[in-house]
């Protein structure tokens, strides 16, 4: 990958399976935990991230894709923890 790819291009992100999606809200969710003993699907669930299937929500989709792009990743953690 050269350094003037983009990697926060849209068709990139649109290739990420539902699979990829919740691997990625279970890891932020127990990044926000912190020292919480609470499962990290039940936390998700509470956040609307995840629905009661454990299938990324459109929040949880729209989670993943803020924390993708460089312009807002910080912003989001900042706002969610």
């Amino acid at each position: 990958m050269s350094m003037t790819e983009n990697t926060d291009a849209p068709e990139r992100r649109e290739n990420l399976s539902n699979d990829d999606i919740v691997s990625r809200i279970l890891g932020f969710t127990l990044f926000c935990m912190g020292l919480s003993r609470a499962p990290a699907d039940q936390v998700a669930r509470g956040r609307g991230w995840l629905d009661d299937l454990g299938q990324p929500t459109d929040d949880g989709k729209a989670l993943i894709e803020a924390l993708m792009s460089r312009d807002s990743a910080y912003g989001v953690y900042k706002l969610v923890y």
